[in-house]
């Protein structure tokens, strides 16, 4: 309901009413009451007490009035309470308690109002019966009916019962100034009665109440940004650099490596039970991608430097880059109100709609308004009014005169404000002691204006200062004086002041470049650094953080800039300029150990080679103990690596061993060389599984789009950047030296269950089929058991797919069939695609399939 009534109130237009901000939030009232309920109360049926007993007899005990109007006293008898008030219901309780226990003293509190149902009708935006607390507030009671519509009467809310009016309330005294009382004792079957406002009227302009309302609520779909348009009128270029900025953040996320995030397999429920689904990571960056995305960075980068505010002493004009116009804000505007500079803008002022009584004046709409703004000036008023035969006129109205001009239906009331101008003043700006605006007297300059406020600094730039003059047409004139000759009374340059002229003065930083220097390489704070005089190696690297694990801790390079020319190289030794815990090498002044820094000077650590913290690499399948092992020497073997893992189950077959290698994604080097060499893309385990299916799956497809289906056996199983290796795994293990690999971090070998089965995948009626090896079977027989291919196979481009990773390409279908392998039967060329597309779409097979028999 919360939602539809939201919806109701988007489409009412006009202007806001006064008060409306009351119902904004539904508020669901409580029966709650700890205790604090007014003698004065009636109690009724479901009213909940708590009867306390002291003196001869003490005992406390809660108690509810019932359907006939009683409590029940155990021990005691009943009470008649229904109707009664509170107080007269504790002297009832007393008088029975008295009869059985004699100076005894009784005290009743209600601790839960009894829930009645009442009716909220007339103008509300969801009339119906609610069920609320006997004593809720009218406005809570109101509010879950969503408040007073447009047309409805926020003056003479009417409490009905038994057809008569019993109370009234006028909602504008509690909101104005906290007067009035909406609580009331509702009964069963009370109604809540909302009438049609009689006498509506619009306040436009500089009213309190009017001028500084607060914002519509966020509206469904917004953001709270979209409705603060204060900050986009004094500063045109924000909602521009957002929006850069939210690219900027994109594209760094973009080339930022992938966290190395493991997410829990969901469970699927099917008919053959729940199946892990993976999630595919995003596919790395190719060179040009990533080439692409880092100038548009450094493009956006220097944008955003471009629409940044000015610094101080900047007078640049800001250019904005989509419609190539300049953007010069007013330096006044900043000091006014948000609706002000609207106003003058495209003369639009905040309205706010009041509800009148009959014979109220403009007097009681001002006391409700909560008076004049600051920028109404003298408070003049104006009082627009539509007349019985259409015309509208217009009337000036005093304060004085207000308590006698009554207001009528439809009159529109403004308070506008005056547009201002300075009169004789001058403003200090820039790098003084007291920036602001300061009396100008007849005969001030430039000179004593500033030593008699002691404007200047100790860094303010004493060779210049600029004065901006305006006329009074608007028009503006430029002067630049000698500040310490101003300063020593020289007529020249010591200018005579004029109203509304503007002082700048500057900082001497402003005339130096600012200097810095950096560290590269492996330490824990690499950048750059704002460069000081009389800092050397060690202080810089010490500002940079220890060196990583993975640094040479030896040597070290500093270049020196040749202003355009090659560089200079000192080759340092670290070890004398990293700060321990024993100590830091403050004392250590041999400018050839420890040179002094110059600006963009550079120091650069390296790395040792080949890093590692642990090598490991993972065996799975048919091993006594699988797991990750962590390699012990440089030349660990794969069959050394078996032994470890306990040697061969008696279902192994190592002939179908899977050896995968995996390249690094995240190493940049490796990548930007594979791309650069025309390696890059060329691995044919380099695509998903999914799409394998997709290229070669003709026959599953979805009867109504005819869209490729995935086929169920293989989806979710996903192959990332790999590497498969055709090892020789029974030679391997036979202690054969030619065969045995040596094992690199993240090797992944696994040894699958012997299986008596090949397969066959791709363009064939079975599209993706098993079926057992018998003894000389050859690939035309397999291709037979599968259906034979269909009209779009490729038939002079099948492949067959040996257990250990080989591909024979040759001769195929004479070719004898041995247990793990598969034969792949791809699409005939397609414009798009050549053979080697359709081997890097059909590699990843034989590595599924290996896996799939584990």
């Amino acid at each position: 309901m919360d939602q539809e009534i939201r919806l109701l109130k988007r489409r009412e237009k006009g202007p806001r009413r006064f008060a409306a901000d009351l119902f904004e939030v539904r508020q669901r009232g409580t029966g709650a009451t700890e205790g604090g309920i007014s003698e004065d109360y009636v109690l009724g049926t479901g009213d909940r007490l708590n009867l306390n007993v002291f003196g001869s007899a003490t005992f406390d005990l809660p108690v509810q009035v019932d359907g006939r109007g009683e409590i029940v006293i155990p021990k005691v008898g009943t009470a008649k309470v229904g109707g009664l008030t509170l107080g007269k219901a504790k002297a009832a309780v007393q008088g029975l308690v008295g009869r059985n226990f004699s100076r005894s003293t009784v005290d009743l509190q209600v601790i839960k109002l009894r829930e009645v149902r009442v009716f909220v009708m007339g103008e509300v935006y969801k009339p119906g019966s609610y069920l609320v607390s006997s004593l809720s507030s009218l406005v809570n009671v109101l509010s879950l009916a969503g408040g007073p519509t447009a047309v409805g009467s926020y003056r003479d809310i009417r409490v009905m019962r038994g057809g008569r009016k019993v109370y009234d309330l006028d909602l504008y005294p509690l909101r104005a100034e906290g007067l009035g009382n909406p609580n009331v004792a509702l009964q069963q079957g009370d109604t809540l009665f909302v009438p049609l406002a009689q006498n509506q009227v619009v306040l436009e302009g500089a009213f309190q109440r009017v001028a500084n309302q607060l914002p519509q609520p966020v509206k469904g779909g917004e953001k709270l940004e979209d409705i603060e348009m204060g900050d986009l009128k004094t500063d045109p270029l924000k909602e521009q650099r957002a929006r850069v900025q939210r690219e900027i953040t994109a594209i760094e996320a973009q080339l930022a490596p992938p966290a190395k995030v493991v997410e829990p397999a969901t469970a699927l429920a099917g008919k053959d039970g729940p199946q892990a689904v993976a999630t595919q990571p995003p596919a790395p960056l190719t060179l040009s991608e990533r080439a692409a995305l880092e100038d548009r960075l450094a493009f956006l980068k220097h944008q955003m430097v471009a629409l940044k505010a000015a610094p101080l002493g900047d007078h640049r004009v800001l250019i904005d880059p989509e419609t190539k116009l300049p953007v010069v804000p007013s330096e006044t505007d900043s000091l006014k109100p948000e609706w002000v500079r609207t106003w003058e803008r495209t003369g639009l002022a905040p309205t706010l709609q009041f509800e009148m009584r009959a014979g109220e004046t403009v007097a009681d709409a001002l006391k409700f308004a909560g008076g004049f703004a600051p920028e109404a000036g003298p408070g003049a008023l104006s009082l627009r009014r539509r007349e019985a035969t259409g015309s509208l006129v217009g009337q000036d109205v005093s304060v004085a005169t207000a308590e006698r001009m009554p207001l009528q239906r439809g009159d529109i009331l403004s308070a506008l404000p005056r547009r201002e101008w300075t009169g004789p003043v001058v403003e200090v700006a820039g790098w003084a002691r007291t920036p602001g605006v300061f009396a100008r007297t007849e005969g001030l300059r430039v000179g004593d204006l500033l030593k008699r406020d002691g404007q200047i600094l100790p860094d303010t730039y004493r060779a210049r200062g600029e004065v901006v003059r305006t006329a009074v047409d608007g028009t503006t004139r430029f002067v630049a004086f000698d500040l310490d000759r101003a300063l020593a009374g020289d007529a020249s340059q010591n200018l005579l002041l004029e109203d509304r002229d503007r002082i700048e003065l500057f900082r001497m930083e402003a005339l130096r470049m600012p200097k810095f220097v950096t560290v590269l390489g492996p330490v824990a704070r690499p950048g750059t650094f704002e460069f000081h005089d009389g800092m050397r190696a060690s202080d810089l690297l010490f500002r940079a953080g220890i060196p990583t694990q993975s640094a040479d801790r030896m040597v070290a390079e500093l270049a020196r800039s040749g202003q355009g020319k090659p560089s200079e190289i000192f080759r340092l030794d670290l070890t004398k300029l990293m700060s321990t815990q024993e100590g830091s090498p403050i004392a250590l002044l041999d400018d050839a150990q420890n040179p002094r820094l110059q600006a963009d000077d550079q120091l650069s650590l390296f790395e040792k080679p080949d890093f590692k913290v642990h090598r490991t690499v993972r065996i799975g399948g048919q091993v006594a103990r699988p797991g990750s092992y962590t390699l012990d020497s440089d030349h660990a073997r794969l069959s050394e690596l078996v032994k470890r893992a306990g040697g061969l189950t008696p279902e192994a077959m190592p002939q179908s061993g899977v050896f995968l290698r995996r390249m690094s994604t995240q190493d940049a080097s490796l990548q930007r060389a594979a791309e650069e060499s025309g390696l890059a893309g060329k691995d044919p385990t380099a695509k998903g599984i999914n799409e394998i299916l997709e290229r070669l799956n003709e026959t599953k497809r979805q009867t109504t789009t005819g869209q490729l289906l995935k086929n169920p056996v293989l989806h979710g199983l996903l192959v990332g950047s790999l590497n498969r290796m055709v090892v020789d795994f029974q030679g391997a293990l036979k202690g054969d030296a030619m065969a045995d690999v040596d094992l690199q971090d993240g090797d992944e070998i696994i040894i699958p269950r012997a299986s008596a089965v090949a397969y066959v995948v791709g363009e064939t009626a079975s599209p993706f089929a098993t079926y057992k090896v018998r003894q000389g079977m050859k690939v035309s027989d397999l291709l037979k058991l599968a259906g034979g291919t269909t009209r779009n196979a490729d038939t002079s481009n099948i492949r067959l797919l040996k257990a250990n990773g080989s591909i024979v390409d040759s001769w195929v279908e004479g070719k004898i069939v041995e247990p793990g392998d598969t034969v792949l039967v791809p699409q005939r060329f397609r414009r798009d695609t050549n053979w080697q597309e359709n081997l890097q779409a059909l590699t990843p097979i034989a590595i599924l399939l290996n896996t799939l028999k584990l």
